[in-house]
This record gives structure tokens, C-alpha cells and sequence, in this order.
């Protein structure tokens, strides 16, 4: 693991792609340690965000389409 940490380190240095080296660090930081790929194994990685987050991407107020729109598909699936 430490051999192909190293290589990808050698592959995007610091100075020349300072994204990808930040993304392998941290990567490598998080399964150098047994008890911690351990964990990650089990349980899969921690959620980005909670689901709380995703509520405000929505509008409060349900817009009502009416029944012409879903009745206007389903003839157009019968021919």
C-alpha cells in the first residue's frame, strides 16, 4: 500500500498538481491505518452531507400540474 502511495505521489507531485496530491493524501491518510480501513471496510465511508441538507434544495409550495399533462403521455403511449 505504502509502495503504491508513493508512486502516486511521484506521479502528481505538490508543485506540479497540487489537487490530485491533496485528494492522494488525504486518501492515504485515511487507510494507513489498520483500525481505520477496518472501519471504512465495515461500514463504507462517512456521508458527505446529512439528508437535512438535501430538504432546502426543494421549494416549499407543491405546484399543481392538473390531470391534462399526465392524460396528454398516456395517449401518446397507447399509439
Amino acid at each position: 500500500m505504502r509502495a503504491a502511495y508513493l508512486a502516486a505521489v511521484r506521479a502528481h507531485p505538490p508543485d506540479r498538481d497540487p489537487i490530485a496530491f491533496q485528494k492522494i493524501r488525504e486518501a492515504y491518510d485515511l487507510i494507513r491505518d489498520a483500525e481505520r480501513r477496518l472501519e471504512l471496510r465495515l461500514f463504507g465511508p462517512p456521508p458527505l452531507e446529512s439528508l437535512d441538507a438535501l430538504v432546502g434544495l426543494f421549494p416549499d409550495e407543491r405546484r399543481h400540474v392538473g390531470p391534462e399533462a399526465w392524460l396528454t403521455v398516456l395517449r401518446e403511449t397507447r399509439r
